[in-house]
């Protein structure tokens, strides 16, 4: 089936169709070796119930939990999202691209030695419905997103391994700086080429970050030295990520709207926000 558009936004994961046809040299997504077990299932809610728990050093040895839904009732159960990542060695065979379904006596083995005064790891992993292994993986940054009517958006332009939580939040910022720079430019190319212009290298610069583990370098840290960081070497790190991803207070607040109504004047707010 052959379909006509004015635009291609090409928005289809990591393994994307249209970057591989864009780069048919750049080849497969590259791991860390590290897999990710994700689960989600009723429980209580974690601390003051509005919490996430990251618990851990460097990726293969870390678990968090969120949730991600509020209680129905008072001292209730609420849906809980976890991950638990796992180093499973050397494989011979190519990275499973599977996403397979884990059973909770597999996952069961993967938290024995994990003990958290928050959280029964064990019992949330019993209560949860399903279990998916993900691969963790990223792709190294693109020179361009842009050609001609074409371009990419989300983890198609920059997938990045989980880290800061900003695979997800980038894709709609791009999705925000794309409707903009359309509703600005009466050139569909132009629009194009500016939102590239805009988003590529901050996002390109988040994908380097997180493969040095982005704030969670706080937590490796941490390992490392076997007890808190001072605060000032905790707060240094944190700002830092924070900077380049233009997530600061003063950032945030003194950026302007993103609206595309009102016909706005063409003074372009924060590429990042």
């Amino acid at each position: 089936m052959v379909e006509d558009a004015d635009l291609l936004i090409a928005c289809d994961g990591i393994d994307s169709a249209v970057r591989a046809q864009l780069y048919p040299a750049e080849g497969p997504s590259r791991g860390n070796g590290v897999h990710m077990w994700r689960g989600v299932a009723p429980y209580p809610h974690l601390l003051d119930g509005r919490s996430i728990v990251v618990a851990g050093g460097t990726p293969g040895a870390k678990f968090v939990a969120y949730p991600i839904e509020d209680r129905v009732t008072k001292g209730g159960d609420a849906l809980m999202n976890w991950v638990l990542e796992v180093r499973p060695g050397t494989r011979a065979a190519p990275l499973d691209r599977s996403n397979r379904r884990i059973t909770t006596a597999e996952a069961l083995t993967g938290v024995t030695d994990w003990s958290l005064p928050w959280v029964d790891v064990a019992k949330l992993v019993e209560r949860s419905s399903a279990i998916f292994e993900y691969p963790m993986l990223d792709r190294d940054p693109l020179p361009r997103w842009s050609f001609g009517r074409v371009t990419l958006l989300g983890d198609a332009a920059h997938p990045m391994f989980p880290m800061g939580m900003n695979g997800g939040s980038q894709s709609v910022v791009d999705a925000r700086v794309l409707a903009w720079c359309l509703a600005r430019e009466h050139d569909p190319v132009t629009a194009l080429r500016r939102y590239d212009t805009m988003r590529r290298p901050t996002v390109n610069a988040i994908i380097l970050a997180n493969r040095e583990l982005g704030p969670e370098k706080i937590i490796a840290r941490a390992a490392e030295r076997g007890g808190a960081l001072p605060r000032d070497e905790a707060m240094e790190l944190a700002s830092d990520y924070k900077e380049l991803t233009r997530a600061t207070v003063a950032q945030v607040n003194s950026s302007a709207s993103w609206t595309v109504s009102g016909g706005a004047a063409d003074v372009a707010p924060d590429p990042a926000r």
